[in-house]
């Protein structure tokens, strides 16, 4: 009836029939979401800001939904581009700025989830990680409202931490929305790249900054880049050393003088981060942890030769490691395991709750409140987890972690290139460090009170990095195919 009634006027009906009506609809709903969500913070970062400067961010908003619309893949290299070059913010009202990456992060996601209801194909590629995922996104979404069950205005007043109830509840939300969104770029990630072309983008744009910046540190000038910097914390030399080592040492086809680069890269960032920051455990620990984990399988000769190697160099500068950097360590981190042992047998097990936790940063309160002036965070990811959701949230969280690290296990041989293979490797030694990073310091999962949400910049690195991995799971050759073929 509908279709005559057209006709009737002039309308043809069968032009209207052609239209992907799901993709118009998906493009509408994204685009009003996104402009909904923070939407106040985005009045604040574009007051000010002619006509002409708001109608180019508009055009380059709509030409990128359009472009992730066509190609979600393009999704995951701009968050990827974005953490690496993008410095713009939006502000909060406080002294935390929103980055860009976390923002575009947000909408990505939501496309992506979006597509599928739209097309009424809700399916995730199978997966032992899968489940782990959804159920930490779940557990820390309800541990918000379970907080405030927990909090009593006796708690708020104190300390700089949380000095109103409401300032508190908005750091939590700011909290909950990395421990979601981080997991959820991994798991899209994972159920995006589907072409080897997208892992070699992924890979070079990792290392794309790598090589102006080493060449602004040997020369000491900015080389007319004006003000870039790298901001990417500690986790980046992690994933410079375990991408490049992973490629030299598992990428069979690989020539000599490539090799020799990605080397050159690898001890340059390497030397740079513990000669000039040797006090600095983060900043190049985990990258000898990766390092050792990608030799241990490439040459136990090797292995045994950097370890001799580097207990030269330590004894060969005993004065400096045992003298100075030692004693700085002793000095400035002693109290980390007093800090733990408060927060978990004291906080956590007797005053929040030790089977759900406290929340997002939800045993801070608590700290301030039974040790005045004495209160500190944890710089601890597994501390984090057990305080801010229980038992239950870290029996998730470890399961999650296991599951990837035997997901990228057991295909290490099954990938259908040399560049896979030495991608494949890269990642599983970068995920490694990052396990031994995560005892250090919030790297992995920024907490809200310490790294903050602008650390989202650096920790997206691995979450994505560690999805790519995942990917390959789609592109793994049979078992009976060649372990070393390279196309």
């Amino acid at each position: 009836m509908l279709e005559q009634n057209l006709e009737r006027i002039g309308i043809d009906t069968d032009s209207l029939r052609r239209i992907n009506w799901s993709k118009w609809v998906l493009v509408l709903l994204t685009l009003a979401i996104s402009a909904a969500i923070g939407l106040r913070g985005v009045y604040q970062a574009f007051r000010g800001r002619t006509l002409l400067e708001l109608g180019i961010l508009i055009i380059l908003f709509v030409i990128m939904v359009g472009l992730v619309m066509y190609r979600l893949e393009l999704g995951v290299v701009a968050i990827l581009f974005t953490s690496l070059f993008v410095r713009f913010t939006i502000p909060t009202g406080t002294l935390t700025n929103i980055p860009a990456s976390l923002i575009l992060s947000a909408i990505i996601v939501l496309i992506w989830a979006l597509s599928m209801l739209v097309k009424r194909n809700v399916q995730l590629a199978p997966g032992r990680y899968v489940l782990p995922i959804l159920l930490f996104i779940v557990l820390a979404i309800l541990s918000v409202p379970y907080s405030w069950l927990l909090l009593n205005p006796n708690l708020f007043g104190r300390g700089i931490w949380a000095k109103t109830e409401l300032g508190f509840t908005f750091a939590q939300i700011g909290g909950v929305t990395l421990m979601i969104l981080l997991p959820a770029v991994m798991l899209m990630t994972a159920n995006v790249l589907r072409k080897e072309k997208w892992f070699k983008l992924v890979f070079a744009l990792m290392l794309l900054v790598a090589l102006p910046e080493v060449l602004q540190r040997i020369l000491g000038t900015r080389l007319a880049l004006g003000d870039f910097r790298l901001q990417t914390g500690a986790s980046y030399p992690l994933w410079v050393v375990a991408l490049t080592i992973g490629q030299v040492y598992f990428n069979q086809s690989l020539r000599m003088w490539q090799r020799a680069l990605l080397v050159s890269i690898a001890t340059l960032w390497f030397l740079f981060n513990a000669g000039q920051n040797t006090v600095w455990f983060s900043g190049w620990m985990p990258a000898i942890v990766a390092l050792l984990f990608l030799t241990f399988f490439r040459s136990r000769k090797l292995l045994f030769v950097l370890l001799i190697v580097g207990a030269a160099i330590v004894f060969a500068r005993a004065d400096y490691y045992f003298g100075y950097v030692w004693n700085d360590a002793i000095a400035s981190d002693s109290n980390r395991f007093e800090i733990w042992r408060i927060i978990i047998f004291d906080l956590t097990l007797t005053k929040t709750n030790i089977i759900f936790g406290a929340g997002p940063a939800g045993y801070l309160p608590f700290y301030q409140f039974y040790y005045p002036g004495a209160a500190w965070v944890s710089h601890n990811n597994y501390i984090d987890i057990i305080a801010e959701m229980g038992l239950v949230g870290i029996s998730v969280f470890l399961w999650l972690l296991y599951s990837v690290f035997r997901t990228g296990w057991e295909q290490r041989e099954q990938m259908p290139s040399g560049f896979l293979r030495g991608f494949n490797y890269g990642v599983l030694g970068g995920f490694v460090g990052t396990l031994f990073a995560m005892g250090l310091g919030d790297w992995y999962i920024p907490f809200v009170y310490n790294i903050g949400i602008p650390g989202f910049d650096f920790a997206v690195h691995g979450w994505l990095l560690t999805g790519a991995m995942l990917a390959l799971s789609y592109m793994k050759q049979s078992a009976a195919a060649p372990a070393h073929d390279s196309k």
